[in-house]
């Protein structure tokens, strides 16, 4: 009687550790995938509270049954603490309890030969000494199932990069699917062991020693099909990423060396008008001199009148970056925004205007975008150079919150399209890190700062 008592305390001293290690680890995976930490702290007590009394009620209950409740709840938990991306928290809810699942599968394996050479050693006959061999044999299982859960979530939080991206229920499907496969084998095999139980009233294991091992190797296998799947989802969207990406530098280069083009052709014929500069104060000057002054005005109107009309009102030392300036000046100011400009292009140092022209775009472009939602706004751009450091700053009016990717350093788009957006200040990032700058973005009050650092080479 007392070694039952014994047994029992030792059973819930046993279980309840290693449930408490398991939340901890639900607790690890969830960290990088919540905005603050305590969200997982909470998600992490949430699960263990669930287990515990699962545990704990008098009515038994399968793994099957238990580990489902359990993930239900933190899914639950995951929600009610941060509501937004739910399907990515469902797709984690689903993600740890595969992981929970694999490690219990997988520590079959050194099961076998771990009771083997302890309670289970033939030639143990003291009941004392079983008793005290059977807990260090559970205490070595639930440590390797945990260390097997914590390599799951290092390695699954190195391939699955891209966590504070929003993912779309599409994207969910694709996972889902092969997570239910996996699953559904899991469910079917432990159907068919406890059919097989009761009808011959002997476990798989012990009439087929293979099973545990063919049990295992599915668990290793079905962590290798997770990771796979997460792996070449995340490369296939950078690749997507990518292509968006370069798609839209080139149809920015496009936009930019149609308006070159055009402020090529007005200086060509600028050029053309000052060739024939002498002709026409010689032509004037016969004309003034005869008395024909009337002839003289028509002549000079006419002139005038001849001249390439042209829209750059920026002077900032460069052609594409002057274009650049006056038509978001125009649209700005078109909007209401008044527009301050202090940029000039860099003197000395080796840098390709395209590259300055698609930062300055893009930066006044969504300057425009989020100062018309203000009454009274304004806009600044300006640069600064100090040795080789080349600063390209935008201030810009905005009424909202910057919320800023933590991950990326970029905002978090506001749009519904969310796959068509934000690829500007990625654009913008990639060129400053050609040239080993950077970028920064911050708010004071109702200002917003952009600032782009470039290192030129002399």
């Amino acid at each position: 009687m007392a070694l039952d008592m014994m047994r029992a305390i030792g059973d819930t001293v046993v279980v309840t550790t290693n449930l408490f290690i398991s939340a901890l680890l639900v607790m690890r995976f969830y960290i990088p995938y919540m905005r603050k930490k305590s969200g997982a702290v909470i998600i992490g007590i949430a699960y263990f509270i669930i287990m515990l009394i699962i545990y704990l009620i008098p009515y038994p209950m399968s793994g099957l049954t238990a580990y489902p409740l359990g993930m239900i709840t933190v899914l639950t938990i995951s929600i009610l603490v941060e509501k937004k991306n739910i399907t990515q928290k469902c797709f984690l809810a689903l993600t740890i309890y595969m992981f929970l699942w694999i490690s219990s599968e997988m520590s079959l394996l050194p099961w076998k030969g771990i009771s083997r050479i302890t309670f289970m050693n033939p030639q143990l006959s003291d009941g004392m000494q079983q008793f005290v061999l059977y807990y260090v044999a559970v205490t070595l299982l639930y440590v390797i199932q945990n260390v097997l859960r914590y390599l799951e979530i290092i390695i699954s939080e190195k391939v699955y990069y891209r966590k504070k991206e929003q993912m779309s229920w599409s994207e969910f499907i694709l996972f889902v699917t092969s997570y239910v496969a996996i699953i559904a084998g899991y469910w079917i095999s432990s159907f068919l062991s406890d059919a097989y139980f009761k009808t011959v009233k002997e476990h798989v294991p012990d009439r087929y020693t293979i099973y545990d091992g063919l049990r295992g190797l599915f668990g290793f296998i079905a962590f290798l099909a997770t990771i796979s799947v997460i792996y070449l989802y995340q490369k296939i969207k950078q690749s997507r990423d990518d292509q968006l990406q370069n798609a839209l530098v080139s149809k920015q280069v496009e936009e930019l060396s149609v308006h070159v083009h055009s402020i090529e052709k007005l200086y060509a014929e600028i050029r053309g008008i000052k060739h024939d500069i002498n002709d026409h104060i010689m032509v004037l000057g016969n004309l003034l001199e005869k008395g024909d002054n009337a002839s003289a005005v028509t002549y000079l109107n006419e002139w005038h009148d001849g001249f390439p009309a042209t829209n750059i009102n920026a002077g900032t030392g460069n052609p594409v970056t002057d274009i650049v300036i006056s038509e978001k000046r125009r649209e700005a100011e078109e909007s209401g925004i008044e527009f301050i400009d202090e940029f000039r292009y860099p003197t000395t140092g080796k840098v390709e205007a395209i590259d300055i022209a698609v930062i300055l775009n893009n930066a006044l472009a969504n300057a425009v975008t989020a100062s018309k939602e203000c009454s009274g706004s304004t806009i600044e751009v300006k640069s600064m150079k100090n040795n080789n450091a080349y600063l390209i700053q935008v201030k810009n009016s905005f009424s909202g919150e910057l919320s800023l990717n933590p991950d990326t350093g970029l905002p978090e788009t506001s749009k519904d399209d969310i796959e068509s957006h934000g690829y500007g200040l990625r654009n913008i990032k990639r060129i400053t890190e050609k040239y080993y700058g950077t970028i920064q973005l911050e708010q004071k009050e109702d200002t917003v700062i952009f600032t782009a650092m470039l290192m030129i080479p002399e």
